[in-house]
């Protein structure tokens, strides 16, 4: 199919790309789907009715999914043109503007890109211990906000994260790519609580809007609920837009297990340390002790356990995957529509080695919640770990813009970037990843100076920055002569290293007791024991498998042993690659195979075999 132009832009069907100039934008199937519709009925309104039987069929989710679709077609514009060419018609569908007959008519535009950064709230208590009570309070507003379609929220990462001192509001928005901002600030005495929240504009620091709550600690989510209403009220007034009623808070009622939740939360948001996560683990299971309904309370705790051994060493590490599984299990029991438990959900299925429905899990979740980055993440990364890194793109361009200043997005997007063959930008990804304190980074950036023939300067980085490697990455790499072996096994391909190295990481599969990280899979592929990797991802998956998998389509030798081995076939198949891939397409150089077409018996033949290999 020839390309279409819609305003500045170049539609390309075939390719699955928007563009404009030299930036391009990928797009899934049905959202192309959706945008191909309304350009055959161009200027004309297509009754939502129309665009549900036609793309989704009897698909229960589809209402959901086209609200989606509308909503990426149209940040996907917004980006390239600064021009939103489809407008919604009340009651009715959609309609795609008609397209200037004349190069120099006047072209509708859209405002600038509309952003919204929620800042921690400062705490003004008496004893100034309620802090955690105030980013509480914050981050519950900013994940209301995210329910608002028009409007891109910054992530609570880099909201969080972003250095106010002595900053002025237009410094704070550069920093966060943020048009606007929300600040506010909370105190409380006996039972009493006061919350002040403003709305400004980031260019002047010009206030838009202020208010003052005053009531009891009980009174805590209907302010939430009214400062997020009010805010996303002002929004609409002031950009132009149909008012948005976002949803409730669904957390509960209960002020102790509300406070326990907080802090539990917070701990895990922080991720590395010993102690860490099994704090904030503590305080999870309190809140649910308190409140055993309480459902973000047990989608918390299932995350905390799940990805607890890849931070914090561990004997119990299988305990606590089962402990995550029980707890999602119950969250999603007390709320099918839980957007973090459904994500948890996901990333057990792909530790399971079911990638084609962990895939599906993911879109189910951003479906349910698309303008939030845990859910675009998860999407995107679910993309990857199939190999369509190109499908995935667009998730990790607007997950970094929304939230800018977020370490291992970074790293994922350097990934990303390897497998398109971007090898500067991928290395600039990784060290700006470090840079924001995720340690494992850096092993992202040696390897990129090795690649290029600089593989000395790779081991001095390392050392130079051993400091600034995780808690956990720390203790593993302790001693200098293990040190010197690994830098060298990785970065130098000494023969007598890398035989070191692969022996010592063979005696881990083996052991049933080591825990299982992404590291040491990893490893494997790096040191170009393709087997290995294979039967490491299978026999003992780790908490980022989905990372792990989606490193062998990059175009390094070592990548292409995996692909290239003989029970490579076997490995897509145990983990359902092929039905993902019969479902979204299938990766650039994969050729298409039909497994159903062998006997039961060769198919589980060839698993036997990359298991015992």
């Amino acid at each position: 199919m020839e390309p279409i132009l819609i305003g500045r832009c170049r539609v390309d069907p075939a390719r699955h790309l928007i563009a404009c100039g030299d930036e391009k934008i990928s797009v899934e199937p049905k959202v192309l789907a959706v945008l191909l519709c309304l350009c055959r009925h161009q200027g004309q309104v297509v009754e939502r009715i129309t665009l549900l039987d036609e793309i989704w069929n009897d698909d229960e989710a589809a209402d959901d999914s086209l609200t989606r679709a509308i909503s990426l077609l149209r940040k996907a514009f917004a980006r390239l043109d600064d021009v939103t060419p489809i407008e919604t018609i009340p009651k009715r569908g959609y309609r795609l503007k008609p397209t200037p007959s004349k190069p120099n008519d006047s072209v509708p535009t859209s405002t600038q890109h509309h952003s919204i950064a929620v800042l921690p709230f400062v705490d003004l208590s008496p004893e100034n211990d309620q802090g955690y009570f105030a980013d509480g309070m914050a981050e519950e507003v900013l994940n209301a906000l995210t329910h608002m379609p028009e409007v891109t929220v910054v992530g609570r990462t880099s909201s969080f994260a972003v250095d106010t001192t002595g900053k002025s509001s237009k410094q704070i928005g550069n920093a966060l790519n943020a048009r606007y901002l929300l600040e506010g600030s909370l105190r409380t005495a006996d039972r009493r609580v006061r919350i002040t929240a403003r709305l400004i504009q980031a260019s002047d620091g010009h206030q838009l809007w202020s208010e003052t709550f005053d009531g009891e600690i009980g009174d805590i989510f209907d302010f939430q609920d009214r400062i997020a209403q009010s805010i996303a009220s002002e929004l609409a007034c002031t950009l132009g837009f149909a008012k948005t009623t976002l949803p409730p808070a669904r957390l509960t009622g209960n002020p102790e297990a509300y406070a326990l939740f907080l802090q539990g939360r917070e701990l895990v948001h922080q991720l590395n340390g010993q102690t860490t996560i099994p704090s904030g683990i503590n305080l999870l299971e309190h809140a649910i002790a308190v409140d055993p309904a309480f459902t973000d309370a047990h989608a918390w705790l299932a995350l905390a356990h799940f990805i607890l051994p890849e931070f914090t060493r561990t004997r119990d590490w299988e305990r606590h995957f089962a402990l995550s599984e029980h707890a999602v299990s119950r969250a999603l029991a007390l709320d099918p529509k839980s957007s973090m438990a459904l994500l948890v959900k996901a990333l057990h299925t792909a530790y399971r080695g079911e990638l084609d429905a962990s895939l599906a899990i993911y879109e189910q979740a951003v479906t349910l919640d698309p303008n939030n980055v845990e859910t675009m993440a998860g999407m995107g990364l679910g993309l990857m770990s199939i190999g369509l890194h190109e499908q995935a793109r667009p998730y990790w361009e607007r997950i970094i813009e929304q939230d800018p200043l977020c370490g291992i997005w970074h790293t994922t997007l350097g990934g990303l970037l390897l497998t398109a063959g971007e090898f500067a930008q991928a290395e600039e990804a990784f060290r700006r990843s470090f840079e924001l304190g995720f340690g494992a980074a850096a092993f992202g950036v040696s390897h990129r100076m090795a690649e290029r023939g600089a593989a000395n300067a790779a081991m001095e980085f390392m050392e130079a920055n051993f400091d600034g490697l995780a808690p956990i990455e720390q203790a593993e790499l302790r001693s200098p002569l293990v040190r010197n072996f690994v830098y060298k096994a990785y970065l130098k391909k000494a023969p007598l290293a890398k035989l070191i190295v692969r022996s010592a990481l063979k005696s881990r599969l083996n052991n049933r007791k080591a825990q299982p990280t992404a590291a040491s899979v990893v490893g494997f592929l790096f040191l170009g024991d393709a087997a290995s990797y294979m039967r490491n991802i299978l026999e003992k998956p780790n908490p980022y498998v989905g990372y792990s998998i989606a490193r062998i389509w990059e175009p390094t030798a070592e990548s292409k042993a995996v692909r290239a081995h003989p029970q490579f076939r076997a490995f897509a198949e145990r983990l359902g690659l092929p039905r993902a891939w019969r479902k979204y397409g299938w990766p650039n150089g994969t050729t298409p195979w039909h497994p159903e077409a062998e006997s039961a018996e060769a198919v589980i033949s060839r698993q036997d075999d990359l298991i015992n290999a």
